[in-house]
């Protein structure tokens, strides 16, 4: 990197602009990702350091990118370069983004926490935050121009500055209910520790919802060096500044301390529920882990039987009376282990099957308590994820991974114990090939950071460049094309591949067979050998080591490889767990049964947000008199499906209320029991869906009892008896496997579903949105029939199907703007009209 420019935020915080076009080229620059720069050390020539830095303002454009850095004394090896730093100097670095801001889907407020070498980070994560967001910025000033280093601007956030000291980020967190927060922390490793501490310990955080990082460790300028030549070695630490003195302007404000009151209720986070999840299993499987510990060296002990046996036989023992008892207690010992652990493994499927359909109750009673707009297409795959890969996850932990890693911990721990008391020089050396390895393996992934971050960049490219090409390919056929640019690219991503992979594969291959059996075989016979010759080692005692150290490398990588799906499981527990903890719909109220009569609805100033402090619907009073039609129009986002939802309970209104009107009373749907709220609202919906069953059972949905004669007088009143009778099984053909509908032929039998179930209150989401001319025409006479005397919502996006409404609505930005019968709103200027000149539905209504 050279230097551009180099400007003084505060007279300690200084930014140096870079020319980096390598680095930032084609790349993405996620939130809060750094590089890894390499100071020079000011000592020793030749040597140089590494510290991480957020990237500042990166332009892939211009290739220029900034760096923000403490000039605190005393000053580490880059805070010094960075001091004495011009325009010309150049600097090396490597990219480095898998730190980067990832927090949980919608928490309830983010608490970002740190000091000034911090403040880099949370200024991108504030410029990336929703405006609505609650955030809590708390940092800490090492000197007095700290507290001057500019933040960046939220409209809710509150920034808390407190002085220098190890415990005073932790002291300074407010007591209060954290729920579902999320923080993020980065400042001196000490501070960090106990800041992590006070966090889960005293305001209730969940060590997951906590994401951390020691961004420098007090007093140590660095301890890992590399040449400059480029030989890489791992992540180390900048020094420390000094604990200078704070001005009183830079202590906690008073806002703070007036927060310091007891939590109102008992913090909860949602990604407890995986926790509690596991905890009927941590018994079990700890007692599984016990007993697999006892089978493991009961599976041992006739190896080291049979060896002793060897040991007798080869120094010249030929009595049955000595020998016998060996034989029966390695047969003995064999046959229990075997028998045991077939127990074990018979117990741990019973505790999961229990465990699994218990789980997937939980699941499915969950699902039905949830509001019905929760089940959108992401959390349709969420629930897919969670009741069959999740669960799936869950099964290996419960029933393999305990006894794979207690029996590649323990057998191995065992065997080498057993063979430091037959020779402790031969048994040491069983660690060679480990360490061969680990230096293999490091050799290996040495550099694989930024290869990796390379490959991400490849994959993005080639998936880009596949996906435009398969949609232009109607048009390549047509008008010819050869594909040269997909070609280009997939050419480009195979040869970076080749030249990572292949110089990778030999190392890979190395380090495999360091730790292989015949690795071990080979070592044990060369020295074994050696030293039977030299006589330091007895022949017999070579069987004990050909008998048991053999397999001493594999059963170790097997306990390592255990923890990956055990790791997995955890994480599939915390998905399940926070698919359990969605709110639910509250029924508290609803006890009510359906008032006779005809029906109307009124939403009596209701609002709602999807997410909180976010209204998509503000305040909307609305009155459907019974037995009229009222039309919601307006632009794209206006939230005129939200709210023709609401009346069905899809979601809760935030305040305000959705009434039934009856007469002269009106009661809140929240009162209603769900049965009489689904006999009250009925629902066609643009978006159809359709069961796979029959016909006949996906018409007679909302009355299972329903007689054929009255699903067939609803199938005719909606035009679509003739296309049931045309396929296959007339009206007991299965959805998808013998009758596949068109979609107006799917919208016209969710129209005759409708008619079946005879709702008092009837709403409309764009019914025709999607259906050709003839299915358009057939689903309007369909919904003529429907109609009738109903009180009837209809969202319409076409103006001139909803001239004859008694009533229209005009939505803009979650608020109705404009309402009256078609010929009022044309009269006067306003967004109707607009709507209706833009969309030229003065031809369509003639």
């Amino acid at each position: 990197m050279t230097v551009v420019s180099v400007t003084d935020i505060t007279p300690g915080f200084r930014r140096i602009r870079f020319s980096a076009p390598t680095m930032i080229d084609g790349r993405e620059t996620p939130t809060a990702s750094y590089i890894r720069l390499w100071a020079p050390d000011p000592a020793e020539p030749g040597k140089v350091h590494q510290r991480g830095y957020t990237l500042v303002e990166p332009d892939a454009t211009t290739g220029e990118v900034s760096f923000d850095f403490v000039l605190h004394e005393p000053m580490g090896p880059a805070s010094g370069w960075a001091a004495a730093a011009k325009p010309g100097d150049t600097i090396a670095a490597s990219y480095y983004m898998f730190h980067k801001f990832d927090p949980p889907e919608d928490p309830e407020g983010y608490l970002l926490m740190g000091d000034p070498a911090a403040i880099p980070a949370i200024n991108a994560i504030l410029g990336v935050l929703p405006p609505e967001a609650q955030v809590v910025v708390i940092l800490q000033a090492h000197a007095p121009d700290d507290a001057l280093i500019p933040i960046g601007k939220h409209p809710g956030a509150e920034v808390i500055w407190t002085g220098p000291g190890t415990g005073a980020l932790a002291a300074a967190v407010p007591v209060r209910d954290w729920s579902n927060w999320y923080a993020w922390c980065a400042a001196e490793n000490a501070a960090i520790k106990e800041l992590r501490a006070a966090l889960n310990r005293v305001h209730g955080f969940p060590l997951s919802d906590i994401k951390h990082a020691a961004y420098w460790i007090r007093g140590k300028a660095m301890r890992l060096r590399k040449e400059t030549s480029g030989r890489t070695d791992e992540e180390a630490v900048e020094a420390a500044p000094s604990a200078s003195a704070v001005p009183s302007t830079a202590a906690a404000p008073s806002a703070a301390a007036a927060t310091r009151s007891g939590p109102a209720r008992r913090p909860r986070w949602r990604s407890q529920g995986g926790e509690e999840l596991l905890a009927s299993l941590r018994w079990k499987l700890r007692a599984a882990g016990l007993m697999q510990a006892l089978v493991s060296l009961m599976q041992l002990a006739p190896l080291l039987l049979i060896a002793e046996l060897g040991r007798r036989l080869l120094a010249g023992e030929t009595r049955w009376e000595a020998l016998a008892p060996l034989i029966f207690w390695a047969v003995g010992l064999f046959g229990a282990a075997a028998m045991l652990s077939a127990g074990l493994m018979l117990w741990l499927h019973a505790v999961d099957a229990r465990f699994g359909y218990t789980l997937r109750l939980s699941i499915v009673g969950k699902l039905v308590r949830l509001p019905l707009g929760w089940f959108s297409e992401r959390n349709a795959a969420a629930v897919h994820q969670a009741v069959q890969e999740d669960a799936g996850r869950l099964h290996y932990m419960v029933t393999h991974a305990v006894p794979d890693i207690v029996a590649g911990i323990v057998t191995p721990l065992a065997v080498i114990l057993y063979l430091f008391t037959v020779d402790a020089g031969l048994a040491a050396l069983l660690f060679l090939p480990l360490i061969a390895f680990v230096a293999l393996l490091s050799h290996m992934m040495r550099g694989v950071a930024d290869k990796l971050a390379a490959h991400a960049e490849w994959t993005k490219r080639a998936t880009a460049a596949a996906s435009a090409f398969i949609e232009a390919l109607p048009v390549v056929r047509v008008f010819g094309g050869d594909g040269r640019a997909v070609r280009g690219v997939l050419d480009g991503q195979a040869a970076f591949l080749n030249g990572w992979q292949r110089p990778m594969a030999g190392r890979k291959v190395a380090s495999q067979l360091a730790i292989q059996p015949p690795a071990f075989l080979l070592l044990i016979m060369a020295v074994g050998c050696w030293r039977v010759v030299s006589g330091g080692l007895a022949p017999a005692d070579l069987l004990p080591f050909l008998f048991l150290g053999t397999a001493f490398g594999t059963q170790i990588m097997a306990a390592m490889y255990g923890f990956v799906p055990m790791r997995e499981a955890r994480q599939a527990a915390r998905r399940i767990g926070k698919l359990l903890e969605e709110r639910e719909l509250d029924r508290s109220l609803a006890h009510r049964d359906l008032p006779p009569g005809p029906l109307g609805l009124r939403f009596d100033a209701a609002s709602f947000g999807y997410r909180p402090r976010r209204p998509v619907l503000h305040g909307i009073d609305l009155l459907l008199a019974p037995g009229t039609l009222t039309a919601l129009v307006g632009p794209s986002g206006a939230g005129k499906s939200t709210l023709a939802g609401l009346p069905g309970r899809f979601h809760d209104v935030t305040s305000g209320a959705v009434r039934i009107v009856a007469g002269a009373e009106e009661i809140d749907i929240r009162e209603l029991k769900p049965q009489a709220l689904q006999r009250a609202v009925g629902f066609v919906f643009q978006d159809v869906r359709l069961i796979q069953a029959s016909l006949r059972d996906n018409i007679a949905l909302a009355r299972p009892g329903a007689t054929m004669a009255e699903i067939e007088a609803a199938a005719r009143a909606a035009q679509i008896h003739e296309r049931i009778q045309a396929a296959p099984r007339g009206y007991d053909s299965v959805v998808g496997e013998d009758a596949r509908l068109s979609g107006g032929e799917a919208q016209r039998l969710s129209i005759a579903r409708a008619l079946l179930a005879d709702p008092p209150i009837l709403v409309l989401d764009e019914a025709t949105a999607f259906a050709d001319p003839e299915s358009e025409h057939l689903v309007q006479k369909a919904l003529s029939a429907l109609l009738g005397q109903r009180t009837v919502l209809v969202v319409a996006h076409r103006l001139h199907t909803v001239v004859q409404a008694d009533c229209i609505a005009v939505m803009q930005a979650g608020r109705i703007v404009q309402r009256g019968r078609h010929a009022e709103l044309l009269a006067r200027p306003g967004l109707y009209r607009d709507l209706w000149q833009a969309g030229g539905e003065t031809r369509k209504a003639s």
